[in-house]
C-alpha cells in the first residue's frame, strides 16, 4: 500500500497558512523548522516525558511539535494543517499519530483529512481515511481533490487496534421544529470505528439519524439556531461531536459541545443515557459540578456499576464565555443510582483560562495531568493533590490554538541522517560545524571530522549535545566536514559531507568605487597603466 507524507496530504486538501511573527520563534542554521519558543514557568517535580502540541490559528508555522520542558525541539513535522499529536499503542508498540488535512475555523470548527501513524522511525506506517460515505462538504469549499473526509476531533486507538474517528457532513434536515426552514442544513456528526489496517468501516454512527432521542429543542439553550441552517455554506452544527471512547463491552461514550452532554451509545446506535452539564441529564449532579461546552471525555475506570471518567470543561465557547474558568473534571459517574459527584477538579488560580474552543485532559501513570487549553496556546502540568507544576505558554491568546496538548516519553530514531553546517568564523580563526537530527532522542555525543578534502577526512572534535541543535568550534581551517551522532543503539547517525561555507570576498571601499565607475564609463580603461 501506498503512504502519503505529511506534505502529500496537505497539498491533496488544498492547504493555505496564516502566519504570525510577534511570538518569539527559534531557528537553527542546520535545520529548516522553526518551533515557538516556549514560556516556561516550573514549580515543581514533573513527570517524565516530552511535551505534545499542534499549532494553528495565526501560528508562524503550522506544524505539531515534541519539546522538551527545557525549551528544547525534539521532532516537528512537515507543516501543514495537522492536529491532535499524540503517543498511542498500536500492536503493542508505541506509535505516533495526529490528523493531517484542512481545518474550517470558527465558527463551524471541524476539518476534512486522514489520520497518520508513524513508527519510532517516524515513518508512517498506515493512514486511516474514510474515502466515501456520501460526505459532502461546507458549501464555500471545492472537495473535488478530497483524498479522506475525516474530522480532526478524534483519532483513538483501541484495545482491539482499532481507531474511533469523527466526520461532519454537510447535509439537509427538517429544522422547523426550532424555528429554522423545513428544508434546511446542518453539519450532522457522525463517528466511526475503524480497522486500522483495511480501514474498513466496523461502526458508524449519525447524530440527525437519532434526533427521536437527541432533540433539536434540547440543544437551544446552549446553541440557539439563529440564521443558522438556511444553506450549505452556513450550516447548522447543533452537536459538534468532539470525542469518542469505547467501553468494554462495546459500547461508546461520545461528547457533544454545544448539548454540553454525554452520550452513552448502545451498540445498536440508540442513546442509553444521557449526562448533561447544566441539569444532569438522566442523572443527578452532586452539588458543585456542572459543565458546558467540554471537550475530551475520557474513560479511566469501570467497576461495579462505577465510570471514573474526565473532561475538559471549557465552560465557555463562542456563544457565551468570561463567565465560569475552564477546568479539568474527574467525576465519579455511578450508572446504578443516577448520581454523579466530583472527585477532582484542576484550575490554576493564579491564571483563571476562559477557553471558547479546543482542548485536553490526560491523565498520568504518576496521577499527574496535563491540560492542553485549545484557543489559549497553554499546556499546564497538575500534581496528584491538584498543584501546578508547569506551565508553558507558545503563543499569544486567543491568536495561536493547540487543539490538544499532552505528554508522554518517547523514543526516536529516524532513518534520516543528521543534518550539519558548516561556516567559516575568520575573526575566531575556527569553523563553526552546526548539528541537528530530527526526531533523534538517544544520542549523546557529537563527534565531527574534517578535512581539505571531501575523501580524506579525520577527527577533529567532540562535543556533548545540548539541544536540536549543537554547535561546534574547529580550530583552523577545513573545507568538508562530516558529524556522527553517538549513543546507544544510534544507527543512520552519521551525516553526508558537507563543504564549509565561507564568507563572501568583500573589496575595499576604494577599489569598489573604482571598480563600479569603470563599469559606468566615468574613468579611462588605462587608469592603472604605468
Amino acid at each position: 500500500m501506498r503512504f502519503l507524507t505529511a506534505t502529500a496530504a496537505s497539498m491533496m486538501l488544498g492547504l493555505s497558512t496564516a502566519a504570525y511573527n510577534t511570538w518569539p520563534h527559534q531557528s537553527f542554521k542546520s535545520s529548516p523548522h522553526e518551533p515557538p519558543s516556549l514560556k516556561i514557568t516550573k514549580t515543581g517535580p514533573t513527570a517524565p516525558g516530552y511535551l505534545f502540541f499542534d499549532q494553528s490559528w495565526k501560528a508562524h508555522q503550522y506544524s505539531v511539535f515534541m519539546m522538551s520542558e527545557e525549551n528544547e525541539l525534539v521532532w516537528q513535522s512537515p507543516e501543514g494543517d495537522v492536529k491532535d499529536f499524540r503517543v498511542q499503542m498500536l500492536d503493542g508498540k508505541p506509535v505516533l499519530t495526529y490528523w493531517n488535512g484542512l481545518g474550517v475555523p470558527e465558527p463551524f470548527g471541524w476539518g476534512y483529512g486522514l489520520v497518520q501513524i508513524l513508527d519510532e522511525h517516524y515513518e508512517s506506517i498506515y493512514n486511516v481515511t474514510v474515502t466515501d460515505d456520501h460526505y459532502k462538504a461546507l458549501g464555500t469549499i471545492n472537495s473535488t481533490s478530497f483524498y479522506s473526509w475525516l474530522d480532526m476531533h478524534e483519532s483513538t486507538i483501541t484495545a482491539d487496534n482499532t481507531m474511533l474517528v469523527t466526520g461532519y457532513n454537510v447535509t439537509q434536515a427538517d429544522l422547523s421544529a426550532v424555528g429554522g426552514p423545513k428544508n434546511g442544513w446542518i453539519a450532522d456528526s457522525l463517528f466511526y470505528e475503524i480497522d486500522i489496517k483495511t480501514n474498513a468501516i466496523l461502526y458508524r454512527w449519525s447524530a440527525i439519524d437519532h434526533v427521536d432521542q437527541i432533540s433539536l429543542e434540547d440543544v437551544q439553550q446552549f446553541y440557539p439556531i439563529e440564521d443558522w441552517g438556511r444553506n450549505s455554506s452556513a450550516p447548522y452544527g447543533y452537536f459538534h461531536i468532539n470525542s469518542v471512547e469505547k467501553f468494554r463491552d462495546g459500547q461508546y461514550l461520545i461528547s457533544s459541545r454545544y448539548y454540553s452532554s454525554l452520550f452513552k451509545i448502545a451498540k445498536d446506535g440508540s442513546v442509553d443515557w444521557t449526562l448533561q452539564g447544566a441539569d444532569g441529564g438522566d442523572f443527578q449532579l452532586a452539588h458543585g459540578i456542572h459543565f458546558r461546552y467540554q471537550h475530551d471525555a475520557r474513560i479511566h475506570r469501570e467497576a461495579h456499576g462505577h465510570l471514573l471518567v474526565s473532561i475538559f470543561d471549557n465552560d465557555n465557547s463562542d456563544v457565551t464565555n468570561g463567565t465560569h474558568p475552564t477546568e479539568g473534571i474527574y467525576m465519579d459517574i455511578n450508572e446504578l443510582t443516577r448520581e454523579v459527584r466530583v472527585v477532582r477538579q484542576l484550575e490554576d488560580p493564579a491564571d483563571p483560562i476562559y477557553a471558547t474552543s479546543q482542548g485536553s485532559t490526560q491523565h498520568l501513570p504518576n496521577g499527574h495531568s496535563v491540560m492542553g487549553y485549545g484557543a489559549i496556546p497553554k499546556i499546564k502540568e497538575y500534581s496528584a493533590n491538584g498543584s501546578v507544576v508547569l506551565t508553558a505558554q507558545f503563543g499569544p491568546d486567543n491568536v495561536v490554538a493547540s487543539y490538544r496538548g499532552y505528554k508522554f516519553p518517547w523514543v526516536g530514531a529516524p532513518n534520516t541522517v543528521p543534518d550539519v553546517v558548516a561556516c567559516v568564523d575568520r575573526k575566531g580563526n575556527q569553523t563553526n560545524v552546526y548539528m541537528s537530527w530530527n526526531g533523534a532522542t538517544e544520542h549523546q555525543l557529537w563527534k565531527v571530522e574534517g578535512g581539505l578534502t571531501r575523501d580524506n577526512l579525520r577527527g577533529v572534535g567532540e562535543v556533548r549535545k545540548t539541544g536540536f541543535e549543537t554547535v561546534a568550534k574547529v580550530k583552523g581551517g577545513i573545507e568538508w566536514v562530516q558529524a556522527e551522532a553517538v549513543g546507544m543503539g544510534i544507527e543512520n547517525g552519521v551525516s553526508r559531507v558537507v563543504a564549509v561555507k565561507k564568507p563572501k570576498q568583500h573589496h575595499s571601499h576604494f577599489v569598489t568605487t573604482v571598480l563600479s565607475l569603470l563599469g559606468s564609463g566615468l574613468l579611462q580603461r588605462n587608469l592603472f597603466a604605468p
